[in-house]
């Protein structure tokens, strides 16, 4: 399951909570409000989900705040359903969902009006064309699966007459006509889709030691650069395990608050440099380094913990730097001073030696 979001207001809803069953592939569109918290995601799974089909025995979702919240996690587990979560930054894990969101976002770009105001009112044509369309990995359509058979739709039935009702002909004749267009646009969308996955597909294999880099580009969060110019890849990192058959666990550095198992698309072959090992060490400025020196160290004079209300403590030295006065001493963060991660090592050996002879001599 997923949610699509950021449509404009349509009958209340902003966003589409997306759900596939694994099996039969069955596609439910539920629109939703704009944010959809999880108490309100629960209770639309329960009316369009678990009231027709059960419960789920397990659920696959990326790592969305509302699944891995603590009132969605416990509540699923009280339910008996178990909760698999996709690897990071690979909407692929939980592929099927994925495909559904892109057909159905192409669906209504096409029969959405030019204020894309009423596309909550497509969603029942869309949801009933997704369930006709032919499975490839299954070779039936979701209804077939479900149903045993393909269900009755305006088009097979025959209207002789338009009858004495002008309105109820008029209805069934736009329905029909929806329809229709939906599964040929839909059928068009799966193709495009398709080739565009068989395109970039490659295998790719680790063993555990091995490093790599990691595409991290579109999963760190940069502020006031252009990402056109941020490097692709990071690394390299050591393989730490494989997980599944398509992902592997890497050990990344502490301060990358991030789910440290990767989809192998996003990893590739790290090759050292065999005539300069080192250069992998370069002095550029490591992930989320906002600032540069030109000038050297000549010493860490203090030390200090900087506290300010709702904000982490940081960590501030004081530094004299080469060649200029003592007038130009100054404060700088501990992050900043990257360049000199020499001197802090020294600066903090000398001063865990004070603290040790003081205590000392205080005895």
């Amino acid at each position: 399951m997923d949610f699509i979001v950021g449509f404009p207001k349509s009958e209340g809803c902003q966003t589409i909570m997306v759900v596939v069953d694994r099996f039969s592939k069955y596609g439910t569109f539920i629109a939703a409000s704009k944010d959809c918290p999880a108490e309100e995601a629960a209770r639309l799974f329960m009316k369009h989900i678990i009231k027709y089909w059960g419960v789920p025995r397990t659920i696959v979702s990326d790592r969305d705040p509302r699944f891995t919240g603590k009132f969605w996690t416990e509540l699923f587990e009280l339910l008996g359903s178990e909760l698999n979560m996709s690897t990071s930054s690979h909407p692929q894990t939980d592929g099927q969902t994925e495909r559904a969101n892109a057909l159905l976002e192409l669906y209504l770009r096409h029969y959405v009006s030019s204020t894309q105001q009423n596309w909550a009112k497509l969603l029942d044509v869309a949801q009933f064309s997704f369930n006709l369309q032919v499975n490839e990995s299954t070779g039936k359509s979701p209804f077939e699966i479900v149903m045993g058979q393909q269900p009755l739709t305006p088009s097979t039935v025959v209207v002789g007459q338009k009858g004495g009702n002008p309105a109820a002909y008029e209805l069934a004749k736009t329905w029909q006509e929806e329809a229709d267009l939906a599964r040929a646009s839909l059928q068009k969308a799966a193709k495009k889709m398709k080739k565009w996955a068989d395109e970039k597909r490659r295998f790719l294999e680790f063993e555990e030691g091995d490093l790599v880099l990691v595409k991290m580009h579109s999963i760190l969060r940069y502020r006031k650069v252009h990402k056109g110019l941020l490097r692709r890849y990071e690394g390299p990192f050591k393989v730490l395990k494989r997980v599944g058959k398509v992902a592997y666990k890497v050990e990344l550095p502490s301060k990358l608050k991030l789910h440290p198992v990767f989809h192998v698309s996003l990893l590739k072959p790290y090759h050292g440099d065999e005539e300069d090992p080192n250069r992998g060490l370069s002095q550029r400025a490591p992930m989320g380094a906002k600032t540069s020196y030109d000038h050297e160290v000549d010493c860490i004079l203090k030390v200090r913990e900087i506290h300010k209300r709702y904000c982490k403590p940081r960590i501030e030295y004081k530094v004299r730097w080469k060649g200029l006065p003592k007038s130009k001493d100054s404060w700088e963060p501990g992050e900043a001073l990257w360049q000199f991660k020499k001197q802090i090592e020294a600066f903090n050996t000398a001063k865990a030696n004070e603290d040790v002879a003081r205590i000392g001599g205080g005895e």
